[in-house]
């Protein structure tokens, strides 16, 4: 049974922060090296938040942990 993260308890801040900076840092090596290397560092890094959300899921998913 697949079980879904609880939306409520979800630290949004967090998720809003590292977003901004996985854009202004993509931005920032896609200026200064090749927009290519921008695209590959922000999808790696999304890659990496993903599967960070899959390792603390279950915290996410009850506050009480």
């Amino acid at each position: 049974m697949i079980s879904s993260i609880n939306l409520k308890h979800l630290p949004i801040k967090d998720l809003v922060v590292s977003g901004l900076i996985i854009f202004i840092m993509s931005t920032i090596i896609a200026n200064i090296y090749d927009p290519l290397l921008g695209t590959i560092y922000a999808f790696g890094n999304i890659i990496a938040l993903i599967f960070l959300s899959w390792l603390y899921k279950e915290t996410w998913g009850d506050p009480s942990k």
